[in-house]
């Protein structure tokens, strides 16, 4: 699956793409959003300034909830 359709640049950020792949269900929901939740949850990833912080942002796209 490619989850780069419709993203500027045509990639994810690092710590996000890496988070997501190493997270299975998580990785799967991502795959199953909207591009509008894809980009919102993008431009949270750039705003994250800790390791636990994404790694609450990735537990949350595998929970299915993505609502900021």
């Amino acid at each position: 699956m490619d989850y780069t359709d419709g993203l500027q640049g045509g990639v994810l950020p690092f710590g996000l793409a890496f988070g997501l792949a190493m997270d299975e269900q998580a990785i799967n929901n991502y795959g199953k959003l909207t591009e509008y939740d894809k980009e919102r949850i993008i431009a949270e990833s750039k705003s994250v300034k800790s390791k636990e912080e994404m790694q609450e942002l990735i537990q949350r796209i595998g929970d299915g909830d993505t609502m900021m």
